[in-house]
C-alpha cells in the first residue's frame, strides 16, 4: 500500500489501526524500513508471564 492509499484509508475510517499503517508506509517511503527479528525476539519483554496460556 502506498502513503496516498493509505493516508486515504485513515481519513475515511479515523482508526488507529490505519494512521499506524499510514505511518509505516511513510517511514518506508524515505528509506526507513523495520528489520524483521521473529527469530531473534523472545517476548519477553511483557511482566506476567512466560508465554501464551499462562
Amino acid at each position: 500500500m502506498d502513503e496516498k492509499t493509505a493516508w486515504s484509508c485513515f481519513v475515511q475510517s479515523g482508526s488507529v489501526q490505519d494512521y499506524l499503517r499510514y505511518t509505516q508506509c511513510k517511514a518506508g517511503s524515505v528509506g526507513q524500513e523495520e528489520k524483521p527479528d521473529a527469530d531473534t525476539d523472545r517476548g519477553d519483554c511483557h511482566p506476567g508471564g512466560g508465554g501464551w496460556g499462562e
